[in-house]
């Protein structure tokens, strides 16, 4: 019956030989030594197996029984690392080779950037060497492909859309510039005309004929700038083109609590970096689990390739952002004057460019539950006329007709 030995201690299977072999095999016994898989050859050797002995005892014993002993085979971890002592320069060199080998599986080889043009193509290169992402640098540091995407969109002003993907040792970049509409003929006549009801304040008018005058109240469609230039008998059509500044009003609600809690980053992090062999991490840089009182933990995990294959070994990296709690409780005062620079910023957000505030004005104001509630009106200078087509022929008709009218 065979039996198993752990590999670490070793084992042979050797002959022995004398005049009394079992004597031997008696002296193996009293040491406490396993045997098994023994067979008798002859009257005067037999064959068996047995754990690796001390090379002291095992001189010992021989000459004690009168038996000599010749080893067939060698099993176990000892009689590998002394067959690889031997040749430890073929074994370095192996190491080294598949050392490099695992270094370049592991190795970003390309960046492919499509749909870009030359100029916005090397600015997304440069972009992308500041995340540690070009040909050559080690895949461990570069980030992952939604953070890489997220931070082109916010630098790139060029850009519809942007993704980024992986597949093995290569980058790839697909981009969507935005296009702009090219330059085509004049517009049509058209007039100006106003979208809301205000009153007018300033008129810059750079072509067409003004038919209001500031001071003026106007209603939503009314006509502001008309899209002629001359009388009704000498005249000619002209894209109306400019801006009409007018005195408009809006009401806005707002609430702000007088006190709170919040959670605020100090600007404090802690990076630590792990081999994941399974489910088992071996730190490698920054040993502490608990590097702040109080933190938030992002953890990002980057399977290890060698050349096609995904090992089971994971580099892992694990971020500590410190953060602290604060309580923050306004006066009824600064409650209200940052209410009404909230209420000014949200208003702002729903206008159109250039638009300016005036005034802004506290109409009601109530407190419940430890809340502010607001609301306002504000008196907005504001551009609010908008271009109207019209056609040319019609019009032509409707002045000759107004100008026989005049005649008769």
């Amino acid at each position: 019956m065979e039996k198993r030995i752990s590999p670490i201690g070793g084992s042979i299977k050797a002959e022995v030989s004398g005049r009394a072999p079992e004597a031997f095999l008696r002296e193996c016994v009293q040491q406490g030594i396993p045997l098994w898989s023994i067979q008798r050859k002859n009257e005067t050797t037999i064959i068996c197996s047995m754990k690796q002995p001390d090379p002291e005892w095992l001189r010992e014993a021989l000459t004690r029984s009168g038996c000599r002993i010749r080893i067939l085979e060698k099993k176990g971890l000892p009689f590998f690392v002394k067959r690889v002592q031997g040749r430890m320069g073929i074994v370095i060199g192996l190491l080294f080779f598949l050392g490099i080998l695992l270094v370049l599986s592991n190795m970003v080889w390309s960046v492919q950037v499509k749909g870009a043009d030359p100029r916005l193509e090397a600015q997304i290169r440069t972009l992308l060497s500041k995340q540690h992402l070009y040909p050559g640098s080690l895949d461990f540091f570069v980030p992952n492909t939604k953070q890489i995407e997220t931070q082109l969109s916010a630098k790139l002003s060029k850009v519809t859309w942007i993704g980024v993907s992986r597949d093995g040792t290569t980058y790839r970049v697909d981009v969507v510039q935005k296009k702009y509409p090219r330059k085509g003929k004049g517009a049509g006549p058209r007039n100006i005309v106003a979208t809301k009801q205000a009153i007018i304040q300033k008129l810059y008018v750079e072509k067409g004929q003004p038919v209001v005058e500031s001071n003026q109240f106007v209603k939503p469609g009314q006509l502001l700038v008309l899209g002629r230039i001359g009388d009704e008998k000498s005249y000619r059509f002209v894209a109306a083109q400019g801006q009409v500044i007018g005195e408009t009003w809006y009401e806005t609600q707002v609430q702000i609590p007088l006190s709170g809690r919040y959670t605020l980053y100090t600007g404090k992090s802690k990076t630590q970096y792990r081999l994941k062999f399974w489910n088992f991490p071996m730190p490698i840089w920054g040993f502490s689990n608990h590097p702040f009182p109080n933190a938030d933990k992002e953890t990002e995990n980057r399977a290890i390739r060698f050349l096609f294959w995904k090992m089971p070994i994971d580099w892992q990296t694990i971020t500590f952002r410190e953060k602290k709690q604060i309580t923050r409780r306004l006066s009824l005062q600064e409650a209200l004057d940052e209410a009404g620079e909230a209420a000014d910023q949200k208003l702002l957000g729903q206008l159109g460019p250039n638009a300016e505030i005036v005034s802004t004005v506290i109409d009601k104001k109530t407190v419940r539950h430890r809340v502010l509630f607001i609301s306002s009106h504000q008196v907005v200078y504001e551009n609010i006329g908008r271009y109207q087509n019209f056609d040319s022929r019609s019009e032509k008709a409707k002045l000759k007709k107004k100008v026989e009218n005049q005649r008769n």
